[in-house]
């Protein structure tokens, strides 16, 4: 499948990549493809996705996607289900006119499940997972707030019974993930950010005891044994400070001088010095920050243009650009540039640019308007024309393919 930037190529893998996954609910296909095929074709869709950004609506080959996604983040390999986690969220990222909403209500429960430790999925998987929900309820605008609670519900889990808690002991079972830790951390600020500017001074004053509540579990992790956690809450605490959720003066020195301690930490012989110089460099710019007010001055190249450098000079920003480039991965140049989404936040000539908010972003369409709206169209009424795929003909299928598509992935 060679890959270049011609449009119609790109749907040609797209569509030869799907022909290699449907098998899974193609009961009539005689020959099955390998694990390893399905994991190389759900691998070259998330490249496509990275490459190109056609999608001015859902269409026969996104709802495909996303369907076929589902299928093998529960009947997949490990692989080939990281594969599908990145697939979903850098879809939902590409998609426009309220789509990402009723998708995300689909996979909402699964995502859920997964990253709550209902599964036996790895770590990594799970970190995955996080990261595919944060990336599309960005996407999806007024699903935010929900995908917060259930990933502040990784960081603190909720409250057992004395009782389950000391058999909980008793039976040694596993804290949280270190990894599974910090991509909840990482995957919470990102939307808070996203979140908070959207609200009024009013509405924050109003939580002001369930602010202060989150910022003493964050300011807790800060002596985590893992540096990577450490770093996750300090970055979150750097942006609670910023968007004033964290404005009580003796807190602000404690959180001072822990930064500064942490700035300091040294090596220690047969130590796991992991990370030491990453955290070292963070709570050295956290701690300039709340000594000093010095921001958190950083570039970011936006653009393989001589000047498409852009200037960030705030936490919240910060974590946005930090995430979205880890998110995006190889992609990130390309969606920074032509990706409506982000256009506004990544414009060339900004210095510092326009921080992502869910503001005025959402959309009201439930998945049934999602369902009637693809019903709706006339291409829909041909066999011939949606079904691209070779996928066996089954009476009733024709007049309730999108329906079909979704039960088959994700239900």
């Amino acid at each position: 499948m060679a890959r270049n930037g011609n449009p119609e190529n790109y749907e040609l893998v797209i569509d030869e990549c799907i022909r290699l996954l449907q098998d899974r609910i193609d009961y009539y296909q005689k020959i099955k493809p390998s694990p390893a095929t399905h994991e190389a074709a759900m691998a070259w869709i998330v490249g496509e996705l990275e490459r190109h950004l056609p999608f001015e609506e859902l269409d026969m080959r996104c709802l495909t996607i996303f369907a076929f996604s589902g299928v093998s983040i529960r009947k997949g390999t490990r692989n080939e289900a990281r594969h599908a986690y990145r697939a979903v969220g850098l879809l939902l990222l590409t998609l426009r006119d309220g789509s990402p909403g009723p998708l995300l209500d689909e996979a909402f429960p699964a995502l859920s499940k997964t990253i709550q430790g209902q599964t036996d999925a790895p770590p990594a998987l799970v970190a995955a997972a996080i990261d595919c929900l944060a990336a599309a309820s960005f996407a999806a605008a007024r699903h935010a707030e929900r995908s917060m609670e259930a990933i502040w519900r990784v960081v603190v889990p909720p409250a057992r019974s004395r009782s389950a808690a000391k058999l909980k002991k008793i039976q040694g079972a596993p804290e949280t993930s270190p990894v599974v830790l910090a991509a909840a951390l990482s995957a919470w600020t990102f939307l808070l950010t996203t979140v908070i500017p959207a609200t009024n001074t009013r509405q924050r004053k109003a939580d002001r005891a369930g602010w202060s509540a989150a910022v003493a579990s964050l300011a807790k992790l800060l002596d985590a044994d893992d540096r990577r956690v450490r770093m996750a809450a300090g970055e979150a605490l750097a942006v609670c400070v910023e968007l004033n959720l964290l404005t009580e003066g003796k807190n602000m020195d404690a959180l001072a001088a822990k930064a500064s301690d942490l700035a300091a930490d040294s090596a220690s012989k047969g130590a796991n010095n992991a990370f030491l110089r990453e955290q070292k460099e963070l709570f050295g710019r956290i701690a300039a920050f709340l000594d000093h007010d010095e921001p958190p001055a950083t570039s970011v190249r936006t653009s393989l243009e001589r000047h498409g450098v852009m200037k960030v000079s705030t936490w919240v920003r910060l974590v946005q650009l930090n995430f979205l480039r880890r998110f995006l991965g190889k992609g990130f140049l390309k969606h920074a540039q032509s990706n409506p989404l982000l256009n506004e936040a990544f414009r060339l000539g900004r210095v510092e640019g326009k921080p992502l908010s869910v503001q005025n972003k959402g959309s009201g369409m439930t998945i049934d308007d999602l369902l009637l709206d693809l019903n709706s169209r006339r291409d829909w009424h041909s066999w011939d024309c949606y079904n691209i795929f070779d996928l066996p003909r089954v009476v009733g299928i024709t007049e309730r393919w999108p329906e079909m598509l979704l039960q088959l992935g994700w239900h």
